[in-house]
């Protein structure tokens, strides 16, 4: 389908109006939601007008009309348009908005839709690029059909693009239309897998830092004093029964509250995740899962900058994991769980299927040959050494102000030595021409997974301590995506490192110079 615009014309010389691909307006049964959210937020106006003032009412019928009337502008006046350039959306009648995203910047292409929404048969579309500051454009609603063609023509234009840049670099011009790929499974999480990751899932800190924050709020709110009465009178009360008794039912209640924490967060992951299936068509990857909410996103393997095999301390005695993906405009610390954005890849999977999942999601890791490289003992020794400075120091501290007790500070010492020999069991690396991989932990364990290709830089740093014993960090730096940190190497293995990524990086800069002057 082509345009009905006229030709453009640029100093003087008429241009071909752009190819349409595809080009759609909302659902009208977004006004029905629309309606029920103008209702829903003029409610309470309406109830404080009938109970106590009546003029609450005209404040009522204000936020309904406007609400509806907003809705009913954007419904009229909401166009999107794709070319194979990009994608444009318009709305607006006074104020006259139009965004236009070029094709190759869009990295995700999600659907996600609520349970009224599916009864309606519609979803929401939450276009997303590089920049990783959430959706760079919402298309509320849209028929189910009318996405889905939408992400089909977005996938083919894409991969044509693709396939004419390939052409112009070896000289052969593209003669025919690229076929579809056929889409193959990589992975699905079962109903069992999805139940322990919420039973593996229990964060303690959270109830306490939860029950912390809620004693703030009822002192700030003068209700502690108030509770201090009604907590002497329960604890006079408490003090009638025998002290064996006193102990079971505190211990139970400990134990009702863990279980009931375990309990809500194995439903609630099965709720989010529920069907989950990962999949690939060409270079694109694809998640499907919800329950009550469905989700359906994509993410384009060339933009993933590190992916990582997760394993807290319990997982990793059950043999399992969670993978997740940084790419270009996210940023995320190791271990963060959040379930809100795309970065999980596969929220919980036995440890050999996460690890089977890797092809399908860094690209060469399948060409990658690697020879895992341990650590120095000589970190055993650092930790052993600051373990002892921070006893000494913890012990100066303490004895003046609780006596014999301080001696417990020297508790630290064997401690941090622990620690140094757990990191030292866990922290490995490899690197190839193809990816570099980092493997690390404590009591969990964590393998992150780098294309040698998307090495910004390596930076080196070496503390007083590390200078001491021959050691320094190695941060590898990639593009918006999260650093990877290389703790404790020897020094002639970050230097060796350094020179090898920066070979790597050179040659995929100069790739990426010849696609481009080729374009």
């Amino acid at each position: 389908m082509t345009s009905s615009e006229p030709p453009l014309v640029a100093s003087g010389v008429a241009t071909a109006p752009s190819v349409v691909l595809a080009q759609g307006h909302l659902h009208p049964a977004i006004l029905l939601l629309k309606l029920i959210d103008a209702l829903r937020n003029a409610a309470f106006a309406v109830v404080f007008g009938i109970v106590f003032e009546r003029w609450f009412l005209v404040v009522a019928a204000v936020l309904f009309l406007g609400h509806l009337g907003h809705a009913l502008i954007r419904y009229l006046t909401f166009q999107y348009t794709l070319t194979p350039d990009e994608l444009v959306t318009r709305e607006g009648i006074l104020e006259r908005q139009e965004r236009r995203i070029p094709v190759d910047r869009i990295q995700d292409l999600g659907f996600e839709s609520t349970l009224l929404r599916r009864v309606l048969g519609l979803v929401v579309v939450a276009v997303e690029t590089a920049a990783g500051k959430g959706a760079e454009a919402t298309l509320d609603s849209l028929d189910r059909s009318a996405a889905e063609r939408l992400r089909e023509v977005l996938l083919a234009t894409r991969q044509q693009r693709a396939a004419e840049r390939q052409a112009a670099v070896v000289g052969v011009p593209v003669t025919a239309p690229v076929v579809q790929e056929p889409e193959w499974t990589v992975l699905t999480a079962s109903t069992g897998d999805l139940l322990l990751r919420g039973f593996t899932d229990l964060r303690v800190g959270a109830i306490l830092v939860s029950g912390f924050a809620s004693l703030q709020l009822a002192d700030s709110l003068g209700l502690a004093v108030r509770l201090r009465g009604v907590a002497d009178s329960f604890f006079d009360w408490v003090r009638s029964f025998p002290f064996v008794w006193v102990v079971v039912a505190l211990v139970g209640l400990v134990v009702a509250v863990m279980v009931a924490s375990v309990v809500m967060s194995a439903l609630g992951n099965l709720v989010m995740f529920h069907g989950f299936r990962l999949t690939l068509r060409g270079d694109v990857l694809q998640r499907r899962y919800g329950l009550l909410t469905t989700r359906s996103k994509t993410l384009p393997r060339r933009r993933v900058q590190r992916v990582t095999v997760e394993q807290t301390w319990l997982r990793r005695l059950l043999g399992l994991a969670v993978v997740k993906a940084d790419s270009a405009g996210q940023n995320r610390a190791a271990g963060d769980e959040s379930t809100g954005g795309w970065d999980i890849v596969v929220p919980m999977a036995r440890l050999d299927a996460a690890f089977a999942a890797l092809p399908a999601l860094v690209v060469g890791i399948e060409r990658a040959q690697f020879a895992w490289r341990r650590a120095s003992p000589r970190l055993i020794g650092r930790y052993g050494i600051q373990g002892a400075l921070l006893a000494a120091l913890a012990l100066a501290v303490a004895m003046p102000l609780s006596g014999p007790w301080g001696l417990l500070a020297l508790l630290l010492l064997p401690v941090w030595f622990l620690i140094g020999v757990l990191s030292w069991g866990n922290l490995a690396w490899a690197c190839d021409d193809e990816v570099l991989a980092l493997r690390f932990g404590i009591l969990g364990r964590y393998v992150a997974f780098v294309p040698a290709a998307k090495v910004q830089s390596a930076v080196a740093r070496r503390s007083p301590l590390q200078r001491l014993f021959g050691l320094g960090d190695l941060t590898v730096y990639v593009a918006g995506g999260s650093p990877s940190r290389l703790p404790d190497l020897v020094k002639a293995d970050i230097v060796a490192l350094q020179a090898r990524l920066a070979a790597r990086a050179a040659a995929s800069a100069a790739n990426d110079w010849r696609r481009t002057a080729w374009r």
